[in-house]
């Protein structure tokens, strides 16, 4: 009984064994040519390769339907490249032979019809008495009995399997481990690559400005020697007028005058060609052939090198004699004498400069620095001529595509955006084509496009958010807004800065908050105002220019501290401005409400905004009031006719 009990068990162990080991999950057969993933899972061969097609359509990867770890096949030799389990093969194999023999298993092979008692610890294997007894090739050898060498044997076999787990678990981590290096290495690669491509764009952004700079003083110098040229060439033809006229007469005497008109006119005639034989033109001044250009201010522009600037970004410690000098050469362009500055060691193009240099390279040639380009702005460095006058150009009818236009913004290809009490956000092209509308944009006052060619447009009234589209008009989030009280407020007009930050005026029903917001919409700050602020702009050190509901128009900084008040033309009978605008020299466009209806024109001097001309008087009050990015145009709604005035 004891043996046969003792047969059940081994049948039972191998049951298990089979059950828990040698079984495919997938296919929950015995294991056919298993083979094991990295993650030490192990399935048939032929099952692994069927999961593989369900987990890509290239055949590339393969899941663990276990572990759900994903891996790479093998590309030669596909699922059989994974390796074969070794263990599980053998441990197989084993197993089939004790089956094979499991109905003779307690019974003696050299002596038949014993059944084996014992266990040889020599040989490792089972013995009858007689093998104990008998036996030569046992001679000598310890024998034990078979019950007791079978617990020994269980036991010495879980200890080994709870080791080979462990063993197994500190693969897995190892291989864990091994996988979380490559992700680091791809990222800090990435890393550096996005940093070393920072670091370029930034030097040729600075060797741009420079180079801006500089042709923006040799169109200047040209410009003022032309002047002078023509006014030599002016006082030349005078000359040959006078010199011909006298010429003529002389002769018209000579030929067809009787005697007495020679002798009558022979004393001032003669006295006046004797004159003319002595005249000489005026020579021209050689030098204006050439211009002489100035180092741009301040007298020493360094740019650092772009090795510096990798340093920098990569935060690799150079040693200050590894920092580069930027000399410049005398050099001849098209009879231009280009004189250099002095070179001395690098530092750093402050903003400045960089923007004092921009501003003036984009007043010569706006095609040089379009204005969507994302440049740190400071506080203006060139003003804007004061003796510009401002001319209409044109108009552009808005009907029957946009009725009753609002608010305007002009993107940098040209494109004119158009706010609508009744129509959607509309987009016009350059000569007032329909091109097509931002769909679901509900805004009907105000718009603004970012330096990245973003819309920013206002909810409709009674929504308290405000709506992000791309450049093509694709919605890309909507931010709620609330006012200093934390209640709900719809934006009334947005504005953004040199930077990117979106900033909001909460308006409408007497609400009085200006939010301040990252260029994705996150809130970073919000403060109260004293009246409801209407229409705000941005000056080019990133100031706020808000007119308010008790028609008085402020300057202030993001905080909404050091506000002044910029003050209303003299002569005006009725000070309500609405809409305005900034350009990036300092120029203040604002539109009065009241009496009389117009445009007026601002310059900021010493820090103060004062009053320099009407641009346009008009019958209806002005709207939306925008610049070309070229700020060579002022684009000025009038929302009654749906008409859009042009002025250059």
């Amino acid at each position: 009984m004891a043996e046969a009990g003792l047969n059940d068990s081994s049948l039972s162990l191998a049951s298990t064994i089979d059950r828990h080991f040698l079984e495919c999950v997938i296919c929950s057969d015995i294991f056919n040519d298993p083979r094991a993933l990295p993650c030490m899972h192990h399935f048939c061969c032929e099952c692994l390769e069927n999961w593989a097609k369900s987990c890509s359509n290239d055949n590339s990867i393969v899941s663990c339907p276990l572990c759900k770890n994903i891996y790479r096949i093998p590309e030669e030799e596909g699922i059989k490249g994974f390796p074969g389990h070794f263990l599980v093969t053998n441990l197989q194999d084993t197993l089939d032979k004790a089956k094979q023999k499991k109905s003779s298993t307690n019974y003696c092979e050299n002596h038949k019809g014993k059944k084996c008692e014992y266990f040889c610890e020599n040989c490792g294997c089972a013995a009858c008495s007689d093998c104990s007894a008998l036996d030569p090739s046992h001679r000598g050898h310890s024998f034990i009995r078979l019950k007791e060498a079978l617990i020994r044997l269980s036991s010495s076999m879980e200890k080994l399997t709870k080791i080979v787990e462990n063993v197994e678990e500190k693969y897995k981590t190892a291989i864990q481990q091994t996988q979380q290096v490559k992700q680091n290495l791809d990222q800090d690669t990435d890393a550096k690559i996005q940093a070393i491509d920072e670091a370029r764009n930034e030097h040729m952004q600075q060797v741009d400005t420079l180079v801006r700079a500089y042709k923006h003083d040799a169109y200047s110098k040209k410009e003022q020697n032309v002047q002078k040229i023509e006014q030599t060439v002016e006082k030349l033809q005078v000359d040959l007028a006078s010199l011909r006229s006298s010429h003529e007469l002389a002769s018209n005497v000579i030929e067809s005058g009787s005697d007495s008109d020679i002798i009558s006119r022979y004393p001032s005639l003669s006295s006046s060609l004797e004159q003319l034989t002595k005249a000489q033109p005026t020579p021209v001044d050689s030098k204006l052939g050439e211009i002489k250009l100035e180092p741009p201010q301040p007298t020493s522009m360094d740019l650092p090198s772009l090795e510096q600037l990798l340093c920098n970004k990569l935060h690799i410690t150079v040693a200050p004699t590894q920092h580069t000098q930027v000399s410049h050469q005398t050099s001849n362009l098209s009879g231009f004498t280009a004189r250099s500055p002095q070179s001395s060691t690098i530092k750093p193009l402050s903003a400045f400069t960089a923007n004092a240099q921009v501003n003036a390279a984009t007043a010569q040639d706006p095609s040089l620095f379009p204005r969507s380009q994302s440049v740190q702005s400071t506080i203006p460095t060139t003003k804007p001529s004061i003796d510009k006058k401002w001319k209409e150009c044109g108009q552009i009818k808005t009907t029957p595509k946009v009725k009753h236009p609002k608010g305007i913004a002009i993107h940098p290809n040209g494109d004119i955006v158009l706010t609508s009490l009744s129509s959607p956000v509309t987009v016009l092209s350059r000569n007032g084509d329909f091109k097509h509308v931002i769909k679901g944009s509900p805004s009907d006052i105000d718009i603004s496009i970012t330096p990245s060619n973003q819309y920013i447009i206002p909810g409709e009234y009674g929504n308290n958010e405000f709506h992000i589209y791309d450049s093509q008009g694709v919605l890309v989030s909507s931010t709620p807004t609330y006012d200093i009280n934390n209640q709900p407020s719809t934006p009334r007009s947005v504005a953004v800065d040199s930077t990117g930050r979106i900033i909001v005026g909460l308006g409408w029903n007497d609400q009085k908050t200006v939010s301040i917001h990252q260029p994705d919409g996150t809130l970073i700050s919000k403060y109260g105002t004293t009246s409801s602020p209407r229409m705000l702009t941005c000056t080019p050190d990133d100031k706020l220019i808000i007119s308010f509901a008790d028609h008085t128009l402020q300057v202030m900084d993001q905080s909404g501290h050091n506000a002044s008040i910029i003050h209303p033309p003299p002569g005006i009978q009725s000070w309500r401005p609405y809409h305005v605008c900034c350009s990036k020299q300092g120029e203040l466009f604002v539109g009065n409400y009241g009496n009389p209806k117009a445009v007026y024109r601002y310059v900021c001097t010493g820090g103060e905004y004062k009053y320099l001309d009407c641009i346009t008087r008009m019958y209806n009050s002005p709207d939306g009031i925008a610049l070309s990015a070229d700020e060579q145009k002022l684009f000025v709604v009038d929302w009654k006719l749906s008409i859009v005035n042009i002025f250059r």
